[in-house]
């Protein structure tokens, strides 16, 4: 084996302490490094890392504080049974309908005589029965009127249980009380009643074979009488089917309408087929205007003017 020169040898020698210098060096750096902050911030490049984080500190302010003043504890509770107690209400006691009411005042004459109704019957229903038009000239019609609710109260069973049944007894009570003539025809203010309402209504008309005892006139206007104004809203406030107007005498049964509607007629068939009173009537070539039945056939209301057979008996 070949001998080492010296020079290699120190060579070595010298190389094993400089490795160890450095070997010194790097391990006092790291510690020193790892130790020490203010040490590392000395070596530490201000280039961020991915692992240094910044770390931000955010102070709120409250502008509200809400102290809770109890701590509430939520317990379920079962739903409640709603438990219905019936009230007791007291019953109505609904007092019926009398058979019969009247009298009923529906207005007043020209010199403030009461024009009264008389109602027998409680069904839906409705008809009328009017008597007196023409007052004293006429006043069998009235006493008819009169017979005809006398027999009514004692035998009630003659009105159908689904009608009620009113009659006016005297529609003139200041003609009634003038006279049982011809003088006793027109009201207070000498108005033909029927000739007053609004139906082809005439002040004058022609006078040939018509009633011409005295002279009578068809009023200031249509419906220009109390008579006939209180009649015509009494009739309007109430649902009225058929009516009937009597009057005297002899001529039979007028079917109202100008000319009559169908229910008019069929009406007066009707009652002439259980009377002794003719339909159509006897002709006598009057001309009628402002005529009650023509009004209320033109209100849809089945009407009839039914003359008695003479100017005395209520037959």
């Amino acid at each position: 084996m070949p001998k080492s020169s010296p020079k290699s040898l120190g060579r070595i020698v010298t190389s094993f302490w400089v490795f160890n210098l450095v070997l010194g060096i790097f391990v006092i750096g790291a510690w020193l490094f790892s130790s020490n902050p203010a040490v590392r911030t000395l070596f530490i490049s201000p280039t961020p890392s991915l692992t240094d984080t910044p770390t931000f500190t955010l102070t709120l302010t409250p502008t509200n504080t809400f102290t809770p003043s109890a701590t509430h504890t939520i317990t379920q509770s079962p739903v409640p049974t709603e438990t219905f107690t019936p009230s007791v209400t007291p019953t109505e006691t609904v007092t019926p309908i009398p058979y019969s009411e009247g009298p009923i005042t529906i207005g007043y004459s020209v010199q403030k005589r009461p024009l009264e109704v008389y109602r027998f019957g409680t069904g839906k229903t409705e008809r009328l029965i009017v008597a007196g038009m023409h007052g004293g000239s006429e006043f069998n019609t009235i006493q008819l009127a009169d017979q005809l609710m006398a027999y009514l109260k004692d035998h009630p069973e003659i009105v159908p249980t689904d009608v009620s049944l009113y009659i006016l007894r005297d529609l003139n009570p200041e003609g009634e009380a003038r006279a049982h003539d011809y003088n006793g025809r027109a009201n207070a203010h000498n108005v033909d009643l029927n000739r007053n309402w609004d139906a082809n209504w005439q002040k004058d008309w022609p006078r040939d074979n018509c009633w011409t005892y005295t002279m009578v006139t068809g009023g200031t206007g249509p419906m220009s009488e109390p008579e006939t104004k209180a009649l015509a809203a009494f009739i309007q406030s109430r649902h009225f089917d058929a009516l009937i107007n009597y009057h005297s005498a002899a001529l039979g049964i007028f079917a109202g309408g100008l000319p009559p509607d169908d229910y008019s007629i069929r009406l007066a068939k009707a009652v002439a087929a259980v009377s002794t009173y003719p339909y159509p009537p006897v002709n006598i070539g009057c001309m009628y205007t402002g005529g009650f039945t023509d009004w209320a056939d033109e209100k849809g209301i089945a009407a009839l003017d039914v003359e008695l057979t003479d100017k005395t008996h209520t037959d």
